[in-house]
Parts: C-alpha cells; sequence; structure tokens
C-alpha cells in the first residue's frame, strides 16, 4: 500500500511541475474564464483528463510505443504547432475586430453546469491538449516511466497513478479560472483585450517553437 501511496504522490507533483509551466492549455483557462466563468475551467480539465485516460489505456494496450517514431513526432510538432498560431491569430482577430465580450453582470454561478459550457469546452480541453506537442513528448518520456512502474501494481497501480496526476490539474487550473472569473469585476475591455494579445503572442511563440523543434 505505501508504494501505491508513493506512486500518487509523486505522480501528482510530477503532474504539478507539467502543469505549472504556462502553455496552451493555462492560455485557454484564462482567456475562457474571464469571458465565460469559473466553469469552463472545470470542464476543460475534464476534458484534458478524459483525454489522458484514453492515452493510458492505449499504453497498457502497447498502443503509445508507435508515438516514439521521429516521423510521428515530427507530424505532430508542425500540425500542433501551426494550430496553435491559428489560434492565436484568432485571438488577435477577435481583439481588434472588437469581437470579444464579457459580460461584467455575470457572477460564478451562474455559469453553473450546463450542456452546451459543458460538451464546448470537455472538446476544447482534448483538442488543447492533442495539438500541443510537449503534451505527447512528456507522456512518452516522464509519464511512460511512471507508468511502467505503476503497471507492476496492476490496476490498482494506475488508478493511483492516474488519480494523482489528474489531481495536479485540476487543484492548479481550477484554481487559477477562480482567480481569473472572480476577478471579473476588476476588469474592463482594455485590460481584458491586453490579456489575450498577451496570450495570442504567447501561443504564436509556442507554435513557432513546436514547428522549428520538429523541422530540426
Amino acid at each position: 500500500m505505501s508504494e501505491v501511496i508513493q506512486i500518487f504522490i509523486g505522480s501528482m507533483m510530477v503532474a504539478f511541475s507539467g502543469a505549472l509551466v504556462p502553455g496552451p492549455m493555462l492560455t485557454l483557462v484564462i482567456s475562457s474564464a474571464a469571458e465565460k466563468g469559473f466553469w469552463t475551467s472545470f470542464f476543460i480539465v475534464v476534458g484534458h483528463s478524459l483525454l489522458e485516460l484514453v492515452l493510458i489505456i492505449c499504453f497498457v494496450l502497447g498502443v503509445l510505443n508507435y508515438l516514439k517514431n521521429p516521423l510521428v513526432l515530427k507530424i505532430i510538432g508542425i500540425l500542433g504547432g501551426a494550430f496553435l498560431l491559428y489560434m492565436g491569430a484568432n485571438i488577435l482577430y477577435s481583439v481588434f475586430k472588437k469581437k470579444i465580450n464579457i459580460n461584467f453582470k455575470s457572477t460564478t454561478s451562474k455559469y453553473s453546469i450546463n450542456k452546451k459550457i459543458a460538451g464546448t469546452f470537455t472538446l476544447k480541453g482534448i483538442i488543447i491538449s492533442l495539438v500541443n506537442p510537449y503534451w505527447y513528448i512528456w507522456w512518452i518520456s516522464i509519464g511512460a516511466a511512471f507508468l511502467i512502474r505503476s503497471v507492476k501494481l496492476s490496476t490498482i497501480g494506475i488508478t493511483s497513478f492516474y488519480i494523482g496526476h489528474i489531481c495536479a490539474d485540476f487543484i492548479w487550473f481550477l484554481f487559477i479560472g477562480f482567480l481569473i472569473s472572480s476577478g471579473r469585476k476588476f476588469f474592463n475591455k482594455k485590460i481584458y483585450s491586453a490579456i489575450l494579445i498577451i496570450c495570442s503572442l504567447f501561443l504564436f511563440y509556442l507554435g513557432i517553437r513546436f514547428i522549428i523543434d520538429a523541422a530540426i
């Protein structure tokens, strides 16, 4: 049992190290929570977690080994980078065309669970993970190493690893979502536009970096 607890804690700590690094998912959580409220951050992480559950199942079945192919990684890097560039351009377009919207009269509770919010942002959580090449690299290196150890303890080991991993994601991104959504009363469109511009520039940086790394 002590080894299962060690896997849980280790998985959570390593996941925190990855979640705390600014990336596409953090950008999505910030922009979504500012515009649509706290629950968007929850469903983004739900989508991310569902995808990782599928990935763990694929690992157990041996499918994950195919992602180690250099050609596959290059394709993921180029396509993912291109999509991030598209996201950045789309955000800038929305800002300069004044298509952004913040409902200042809304509260976090108004955006409680509903099918549209749940489905849309769960899907966004899946897509933002799929287009991030570093997500794949993390899983075929650090994640795979942890999973190999977890598999030795059968189902309980894998479950402990998975729960520990997603706990870190939920804790961190829900914390960010709460800060952003609860702070909307201090926002105005100029501040929000500035945040979106910074996020879009960061996505441009990541997209270019992903493409360059894949091309080398």
